[in-house]
């Protein structure tokens, strides 16, 4: 009977939540007003991931990068794959923060849209000021490779980390492709 309440209450909650969700276009592209929506809310889950309302508008926000077309972000995968693959309570958020920031990045700065080391430092600043946010809260809730990346920060080695962990992969990639 649990499960059944379960999957109604789940199945009532997207009910709900669909008609709220604004949708894209039928050729699947963005707005300009959805794309200013990403950005404010990368930013307001820098300082606060926790939150239910933003955490929910983030997973909404996630969605709709993924179903536009007209977006493409080149994410990492040394950094993609160290985020999703953390055991860490709030692996997901860290890893959704990582996307978000980096699609941010390439709508307010549309110049540097080949610039992959700028979009990758700019997203895991963002991971670190919402992981910082994050351990403000939850003292208790530290993950190791996250306060590897605070350390490389402080000690001015977060670019030169980046760089050296996003080209060598992105080069082995190519060389697969050629």
């Amino acid at each position: 009977m649990r499960i059944k309440r379960g999957a109604w209450a789940c199945f009532l909650a997207v009910g709900i939540a669909v008609p709220i969700v604004p949708s894209l276009s039928a050729q699947d592209t963005s707005t300009s007003e959805e794309r200013a929506q990403w950005v404010a809310i990368t930013h307001k889950l820098e300082s606060n991931p926790l939150d239910d309302s933003m955490d929910k508008q983030g997973e909404v926000a996630l969605n709709q990068i993924s179903s536009a077309h007209d977006i493409h972000v080149p994410l990492c995968p040394v950094l993609l794959g160290g985020f999703s693959g953390m055991k860490y309570a709030y692996a997901h958020t860290i890893m959704r923060q990582y996307m978000l920031a980096s699609t941010a990045f390439l709508i307010e700065n549309p110049e540097k849209i080949s610039d992959h080391n700028a979009m990758n430092l700019a997203a895991v600043e963002s991971v670190l000021k919402a992981y910082t946010s994050i351990i403000q809260q939850r003292p208790d809730s530290r993950a190791q490779n996250l306060d590897n990346l605070l350390q490389k920060q402080k000690e001015e080695r977060l670019v030169e980390y980046i760089q050296k962990s996003c080209s060598q992969r992105h080069e082995a990639a190519m060389k697969r492709y050629q």
